[in-house]
């Protein structure tokens, strides 16, 4: 066997297993997208009109690419196409529903695929909201599970972003869930990195 001979199957082995491992990303995204129960709201928060930036950008290359191969008649490349097509696709559907925010009856998850991005109403000790541009930042403080109870436990926090179509929707659940404990800290001055 010839060194090109070995450098191209080693290419395709490892497009194939990129492939593999998006598309078992992309099935875990779904399992956990599935597992959701009682989910009162959520919204798209990508960085390209709400839809995942760096993902879409593979994607629509990809079917540049493709459209290229196509007009040619490239047919020896059809499979390896149709392989980054295929990583783009599973891509883009893990990262889509991966970045949007949903609420639930249950608490707050911001990346389904993070388990330290997702919170339970009972967990939150205190919040802040400040108006930003087309939206409202909300900072949500937590303290960490102890591993024993002598411990000091640490406090975390979640932001999120919320925009105005879902702002009073959000504003309701919350002040149904935890408003009776607490109230927001709004109209104030503040900087979120202080909490940092």
């Amino acid at each position: 066997m010839s060194l090109t001979t070995d450098i191209h199957s080693l290419f395709v082995l490892l497009l194939a297993l990129f492939t593999l491992g998006a598309t078992f990303l992309a099935a875990y995204t779904f399992a956990n997208t599935i597992r959701l129960r009682n989910v009162r709201l959520s919204w798209k928060s990508g960085k390209l009109f709400g839809y995942p930036l760096f993902s879409a950008l593979f994607l629509l290359f990809c079917g540049v690419v493709a459209a290229f191969a196509f007009q040619f008649r490239a047919e020896q490349y059809y499979v390896i196409l149709g392989s980054y097509s295929w990583m783009g696709l599973s891509w883009f559907f893990s990262s889509y529903f991966a970045s949007k925010a949903y609420i639930t009856d249950h608490g707050i998850v911001k990346n389904i695929n993070d388990p330290s991005q997702t919170i339970a109403w009972h967990q939150i000790d205190d919040y802040v909201e400040k108006p930003a541009e087309n939206g409202s930042e909300y900072l949500f403080l937590y303290r960490e599970k102890q591993e024993n109870r002598f411990s000091t436990a640490r406090l975390i926090r979640l932001e999120l972003f919320v925009p105005d179509r879902k702002n009073s929707k959000f504003e309701k659940i919350v002040s149904l869930k935890i408003g009776k404990m607490m109230t927001a800290v709004s109209d104030t001055s503040f900087d979120i990195k202080t909490f940092e």
